[in-house]
Order: C-alpha cells, then structure tokens, then sequence
C-alpha cells in the first residue's frame, strides 16, 4: 500500500464548563465530546523522504503549526526508520468553527501512518503521541461519545447511542 484515504470526522461539545485557568494557559475543562459524520478527507502518501503538506483550502496553514506537521514529527521521533510522506487535506469543516477539523485532522494523520508504515502502534500509543499534537487531539483516536476533563485530555468513553 502506497496510500490511505480516511475521514478526519468534525466533533461538537454538548454542555462545556470551563473551570479554572492554568499555569500554561489552558483552561480545565467538563465536556462530553461527540464525533459527528460531517468530515474532512485526508489523504496520507508515501515518499522516499521528507513531509509535504496541502490542502483544497487556500487558508489551510501548511507550516509547523499544523496539526498534520506536529503528528508526522511525533511519529517520526517515536519511530525513527519511518520515511517521508505527503498529506492532502480536503476540508470540508470550517476553520475556526470549534468542531474540531484541525485536531481530527492531526489525529487522522497518527492513525493513516500507523495503518500505511504499519507501525503497530496500539491505541495507546497513539493516545500518547495526541498529547504532543494538541488538547482535543486525543479525543479523535477512539472518536464516539466521550467524557472530556482537564484540557479536554482525560478522556472516559460513554457507551451511550444519541437519536
């Protein structure tokens, strides 16, 4: 396999309390996050070297400061032999609406380069290269209904069907 395409889902906050602020300039959290069908595509290719990123959207960052970007370098301090990849986006969630598109975006990336490099990396694993990405980022590795506390990090799955 040269190659994965996989829905990077959009999430909403039912109920969201806000608690105390921290020292590193997060906020405490209660929430329950809920993964939705609305997605982006992210596309996850193989190469001999490097990391190249693009999107559909004009506006999408492309830098360092993606989602995409800090996962590709999680993996590859964590699994060092792995070589080069370029990602496509195709976002279809809007930046900035607060459903989550750039951490889902993230997240996907960990997961498609577990799958394409077979990596083996157990969920887990993965949970704990998330917290390098960003605060909702692990929330997108199990998806589904979810207990959200801390900086949305402590996760507690809800076996729980919404109509």
């Amino acid at each position: 396999m040269n190659s994965i395409t996989l829905k990077s889902h959009a999430k909403v906050n039912i109920g969201l309390r806000v608690l105390a602020k921290r020292e590193d300039g997060y906020h405490n959290i209660h929430t329950i996050f809920q993964e939705l069908a609305f997605h982006d595509t992210v596309t996850i290719s193989k190469t001999d070297d490097g990391y190249e990123l693009s999107s559909n959207d004009k506006n999408f960052p492309t830098d360092s400061s993606n989602t995409c970007s800090k996962a590709y370098v999680a993996v590859k301090v964590h699994c060092p032999d792995v070589a080069g990849i370029k990602i496509h986006v195709k976002k279809e969630i809007p930046q900035g609406s607060g459903l989550g598109g750039g951490s889902s975006n993230g997240a996907t990336t960990l997961k498609g380069m577990n799958e394409l490099y077979g990596l083996g990396l157990s969920n887990d694993e993965l949970t704990e290269l998330s917290l390098q990405v960003g605060a909702d980022v692990p929330f997108f590795i199990h998806g589904g209904t979810q207990l959200g506390e801390g900086i949305g990090e402590q996760l507690t799955q809800l076996d729980m069907e919404l109509p």
